[in-house]
């Protein structure tokens, strides 16, 4: 039997083109979700009353997406900066989505330290943001939380 080495969901690197060495606390699941077409009714009917159906896949139903919840260092503001970058200007944002999409990347380490999972991600943007509750008998650090979406993410190792 193999050994088995779990790997722990605690050591990891985020970052992205001008997004290195931040203090990220958590990277929320990637999901894909397959979309078929051609299952919703039959095809045909044929000799012997039989019914013929066909399901192909037809991609995916969205843009993969995850979340990002960073602890936010006084004086930075690179993470806010870029989703304010890729907002329309009607909205207060400086309305350069195309050109300030970003590629990242998602390393996995196992508990000695060795790369053992990565993921490059392609053309990412900021699609939402919000900031954790503040609170006068509170003692957590303040965080920012980036919901991400991007054109695609695939596993490299």
């Amino acid at each position: 039997m193999p050994d088995l080495n779990p790997i722990p969901t605690s050591r990891y690197y985020l970052e992205f083109n001008g997004l290195e060495e931040k203090m990220i606390a958590s990277v929320g699941e990637f999901s894909f979700e397959g979309k078929t077409t051609g299952h919703e009714k039959p095809l045909a009917s044929t000799k012997g009353g039989k019914t013929l159906w066909q399901s192909t896949s037809a991609g995916f139903t969205d843009n993969p997406d995850f979340s990002v919840e960073t602890y936010i260092a006084e004086g930075d503001m690179d993470w806010y900066n870029w989703m304010k970058s890729t907002m329309p200007k009607s909205e207060g944002g400086e309305g350069k989505w195309k050109e300030s999409r970003k590629d990242g990347t998602l390393t996995v380490y196992n508990s000695m330290d060795e790369v053992v999972m990565q993921w490059k991600i392609t053309n990412a943007w900021v699609k939402s943001y919000s900031l954790s509750d503040l609170s006068a008998d509170g003692s957590e650090f303040v965080k920012e939380t980036f919901e991400i979406v991007c054109e695609d993410i695939q596993r490299t190792s």
